[in-house]
């Protein structure tokens, strides 16, 4: 669902804000149409440090049908730790979107789709903060953790770090560490935790 506001005043706020009185619920069952996002950011803080990335793909019954993507512009330098982790270099990131953009764009993208992402409270924790800066609102959107399910479903595994089980299941991991590809990822891991139950 794209919602389409008139940004010409610096006040709008995106309409999924506004149903401020719902709660969130994690899901225990994976729909099948959703979003899954994930951020990079400059540390593991959500309310010291920022998001540099932040992306989206939306699935709509099972399939995959549009993807959002966006660096962020940092008020800070990004630390050399997360430079050579991401490969988002400072200067790439001074290209990025001024964040209430990103954020207004975000969320007309994700709309009222669940939430999907691996330990995917990490990813809403720095989404929320920055929404808290800048509409004083949070997502109310319901999600679901690909973490929860992976830890279900691959009971072999001994790490369940992405981008361990994505080379369990013989997924590319080329460029892992960026939004995009980490989204992309998740939803192979989905498919595959799908067909299994």
């Amino acid at each position: 669902m794209q919602l389409n506001l008139n940004l010409t005043n610096t006040d709008d706020i995106p309409i999924i804000l506004l149903n401020s009185t719902k709660k969130p619920v994690e899901l225990k069952e994976i729909p099948d149409s959703y979003v899954i996002t994930d951020v990079e950011t400059t540390g593991l803080n959500p309310y010291s440090d920022i998001i540099i990335e932040l992306c989206a793909i939306k699935v709509v019954n099972n399939a995959v049908k549009e993807e959002f993507s966006t660096l962020i512009k940092p008020d800070r330098i990004i630390p050399d730790f997360i430079v050579n982790l991401t490969g988002i270099t400072n200067n790439e990131a001074q290209n990025g979107a001024n964040r209430r953009r990103a954020l207004i764009d975000y969320c007309n993208f994700i709309g009222n789709f669940p939430i999907a992402g691996h330990n995917v409270k990490f990813d809403l924790s720095f989404i929320n903060s920055a929404l808290e800066k800048e509409f004083e609102l949070k997502l109310t959107n319901d999600y679901f953790d690909t973490l929860f399910f992976s830890k279900k479903t691959y009971t072999d595994l001994k790490s369940f770090k992405l981008t361990n089980i994505a080379s369990h299941l013989n997924i590319d991991t080329k460029n892992a560490h960026r939004a995009l590809k980490d989204c992309k990822m998740a939803y192979e891991i989905i498919q595959d935790i799908k067909s299994k139950n």
